[in-house]
């Protein structure tokens, strides 16, 4: 037996119309009508209300109709399926939401000036060159700040006469010395790049880094050594800088001057 011959049989044994059932099931009496004769199928959810109605298990009014009983099992995937479908958005959505939400306090934050004047978008995208400084083992020095690193450029002044510097036995001697006084040529990049603002002062922090800077005007800071760096450029130069490195360790240079006109254009 079909499962709406089923439906009519419950249906006159409890003595109802057709109108009367769609008023309890709040569907119309044409609905009565299709399931009764077979063209359409009530959904799982209504065949529920109907086995409680009667009083009837709900396996007893599906079985032996393997068609009505394929179609629910498809809808139960396909509603299963939707289910998850709707709980992974709704997690892309938070978590998307979240990450609009931590970006725009980040940059508020890093437009957000303190009582000296000073904000964190003072330094992030920006680039530093030496200035000047006391130390005589520093040749140049080149600072550039993005949003989440600082890559510094370093040449040191090794003080060797050029007789000495054709000589590869001194020239190793000499690097040595410098590489046990942790000074070396070349770009090292710090990640987790954090600026603090006290007073007239700018606390960078990094991965394996940590330097305090004074802001003298507005293109030049000096660090907590002394040595001063001008503003070259309001945009970082991670990647020149890494590519001069490359230049000058494939080539074997020893000295190599980088220079930067400060533009405001830049």
């Amino acid at each position: 037996m079909k499962i709406g011959e089923r439906l009519k049989e419950k249906r006159q044994a409890a003595n109802l119309s057709q109108k009367e059932l769609a008023d309890i099931l709040h569907v119309s009496r044409q609905t009565i009508s299709s399931w009764e004769v077979g063209r359409t199928y009530p959904d799982l959810e209504i065949l529920v209300h109907i086995s409680e109605f009667y009083t009837v298990p709900l396996d007893e009014l599906l079985k032996e109709d393997s068609t009505l009983l394929e179609d629910i099992s498809q809808k139960v995937k396909k509603s299963e399926r939707r289910k998850l479908m709707n709980i992974l958005l709704s997690l892309m959505l938070v978590l998307v939401s979240c990450l609009g939400i931590y970006f725009a306090v980040q940059h508020y934050r890093s437009q957000m000036t303190n009582e000296s004047g000073l904000s964190q978008a003072d330094l992030f995208n920006t680039t530093w060159q030496l200035n000047f400084t006391s130390s005589q083992d520093i040749e140049q020095s080149i600072l550039s700040f993005d949003q989440n690193s600082i890559a510094i450029f370093n040449q040191y002044n090794t003080r060797i006469t050029s007789a000495e510097s054709n000589n590869p036995k001194i020239l190793e001697i000499e690097k040595e010395k410098w590489l046990e006084r942790g000074l070396e040529n070349g770009v090292t990049n710090y990640s987790d790049l954090k600026i603090e603002l006290v007073e007239d002062t700018y606390i960078v922090t990094a991965y394996g880094f940590s330097q305090k800077y004074t802001r003298l005007s507005d293109t030049i800071i000096k660090d907590q050594n002394g040595t001063e760096y001008f503003k070259v450029r309001s945009s970082d130069m991670h990647a020149d800088l890494h590519q001069i490195d490359e230049y000058v360790k494939e080539e074997g240079v020893e000295s190599f001057s980088v220079d930067f006109t400060p533009s405001e254009s830049n």
